[in-house]
């Protein structure tokens, strides 16, 4: 891997991990009161109006169809793989 490579992965890593955190924090702030089953109820509400904001809302300018497809895909997986990473956690 050349070192502009890594550089840019590394980049891309802590971005991704900075991002979760803050989620992380916000999404225990909002929900620490209720239940375990509210909490994931809540999570999965989050997760599916994001998707569905990234399909709808989200337009690429000066970029083909298949780049945008692929965007869209990956930050609906990148959504997905983050709030399903949150546990119900009653601090």
């Amino acid at each position: 891997m050349t070192e502009k490579t890594s550089e840019l992965q590394a980049i891309n890593t802590a971005w991704q991990i900075a991002i979760q955190e803050i989620l992380r924090m916000v999404v225990r702030d909002l929900y620490r009161s209720g239940d375990e089953a509210s909490f994931h109820g809540h999570i999965k509400r989050i997760e599916e109006a994001a998707v569905d904001s990234i399909y709808t809302g989200l337009m690429l300018r000066g970029t083909d169809e298949w780049t945008e497809v692929l965007v869209k895909e990956k930050a609906s997986n990148f959504v997905t793989s983050l709030l399903t990473s949150f546990t119900y956690d009653r601090v």
